[in-house]
């Protein structure tokens, strides 16, 4: 029986994110790179939320549904360009992650029991980061929706 798909779709996420032509040219990894990040940067983030419900009330072994949100998290830091600038490019960072989900809702099939993947919603986070610039910071929630065996 399955646990949870939680790594298995952080790591097909992972993958599609970085076959990505748009985010060719930016730092996407599996988790935070802290001092490594660069300028541009998407990782994966937390997770929210894993919640398993009984697919049904049968006696006897059941399978079991599995809810949960992973934020995926866009930075984007710039000491040329101002707020407003680095705003904009990271919400073009977030749109590309908002794309591969839509074109990818079942992660090409290639998480067993995943029944879809989406975006359910982005905020946006601002920081002064002194002389490097405004840092800004998107979190794309993505909802996934599995059934566990």
């Amino acid at each position: 029986m399955a646990g949870s798909t939680i790594y298995a779709v952080k790591a097909q996420l992972l993958t599609l994110l970085q076959a990505n032509s748009t985010l060719s040219n930016v730092q996407v990894g599996y988790g935070d790179p802290l001092e490594g990040m660069r300028r541009e940067s998407i990782f994966l983030g937390d997770v929210i939320s894993d919640s398993h419900t009984p697919e049904s009330l049968s006696a006897g072994r059941r399978r079991r549904l599995e809810d949960y949100t992973v934020n995926v998290e866009v930075f984007v830091q710039s000491k040329p360009a101002g707020q407003q600038e680095c705003e904009q490019r990271a919400i073009v960072l977030a749109n590309a992650v908002e794309d591969v989900l839509a074109d990818y809702p079942t992660l090409d099939d290639a998480v067993s029991g995943l029944m879809f993947i989406e975006c359910s919603g982005m905020s946006m986070s601002v920081a002064e980061a002194g002389l490097d610039g405004p840092r800004i910071q998107v979190t794309v929630q993505a909802s996934v929706k599995a059934r566990l065996q």
